[in-house]
């Protein structure tokens, strides 16, 4: 029953599970979210777009994280 409440994305490539109504800001660390809130890093999905930390997660959902000066 419990597995039906999680859903599985990727974060750099690395499989997260998690519960059903987490958001990107949960899978972070601390530190991470620093650095996306001071535009240090920046969190992308598979299609280029960048992500906010209170935003929804889907399951399968691939998300990147990388400085804002290396996306492109």
């Amino acid at each position: 029953m419990e597995e039906s409440r999680r859903i599985k994305v990727y974060l750099n490539g690395k499989p997260v599970n998690i519960f059903k109504g987490m958001k990107v800001k949960h899978i972070l660390s601390l530190e991470i979210q620093q650095e996306i809130k001071s535009g240090e890093s920046i969190i992308t999905d598979e299609e280029g777009n960048e992500r906010g930390l209170e935003g929804s997660l889907s399951d399968g959902e691939k998300l990147r994280i990388g400085k804002r000066q290396n996306i492109a």
